[in-house]
């Protein structure tokens, strides 16, 4: 990593960290809280350079725009000890960092599709760690995960899914053929198709690792604001990372 980006993701050496368990399959949830020196340099990052834009194929209900990968590669590897015993791998383990953006909630309810209404995954893969490092302050709402009531799944597989996908399909449409529903919301908490099994609170300068095949959502507060300005919004970074060997 070259020496302005260096000191752009500089880390707290000794940031504060807690360990929740979610769920009845007692997943661990690991929170950092002031994860960087300097968080001040990512907003100006936000506001400069490439454009947030939406993402062809992205579900998520704003826009986005890429982070270098260093970013990334310095939190993974400044928590390595930390992250590979929240989440039970070896010590020698690889970590790889595979993605790094950024992203600012900006779709208003009523124009979310019915996928954007109930939590989602990100990656079948649980040997796949997914963050969310909170750049934004407690009032637009932070990240809860949930259990899918008539399965039972807290988290997706390739097998799960196949039984998932269909079955979650119909119960949407349902739902709303049942409450006469013309438009969706996001989800902040127990519905009829979910229960939520834990919540972590957005706090600036805040990031979140979790399994990336945890269904779970984050708790869009629109009546804070869907601003598309990095300062005024729901700002995020986002990483996903594979943990331990394949296979």
């Amino acid at each position: 990593m070259d020496a302005a980006l260096t000191r752009l993701f500089a880390l707290h050496p000794s940031p504060a960290h807690q360990v929740l368990h979610v769920g009845q399959d007692r997943e661990p949830v690991l929170i950092v809280d002031g994860l960087l020196l300097d968080p001040e340099a990512i907003l100006l990052w936000a506001e400069t350079g490439a454009a947030f834009q939406r993402q062809e194929g992205d579900f998520y209900p704003g826009i986005r725009k890429p982070l270098d990968l260093a970013y990334a590669s310095a939190v993974y590897a400044h928590l390595r000890e930390l992250l590979l015993a929240t989440f039970g791998v070896a010590g020698d383990a690889p970590i790889t960092p595979l993605s790094s953006v950024l992203s600012l909630a900006t779709t208003p309810q009523e124009a979310l599709r019915p996928i954007q209404s109930v939590p989602h995954f990100d990656s079948v893969e649980r040997k796949r760690i997914a963050s969310v490092h909170y750049l934004c302050d407690e009032k637009f709402g932070g990240t809860s995960f949930y259990r899918h009531r008539s399965t039972g799944f807290e988290s997706m597989d390739a097998q799960r899914l196949a039984d998932y996908a269909p079955c979650l399909k119909q119960e949407v449409m349902e739902e709303a053929r049942r409450q006469g529903l013309r438009t969706f919301a996001y989800i902040r908490g127990d519905t009829a198709l979910f229960e939520r099994t834990g919540s972590v609170a957005a706090r600036f300068n805040r990031a979140v690792f979790y399994r990336s095949n945890l269904l779970h959502s984050g708790d869009i507060a629109v009546e804070a604001g869907l601003s598309a300005a990095p300062r005024s919004g729901r700002l995020t970074a986002n990483t996903l990372a594979a943990i331990g060997a394949s296979g």
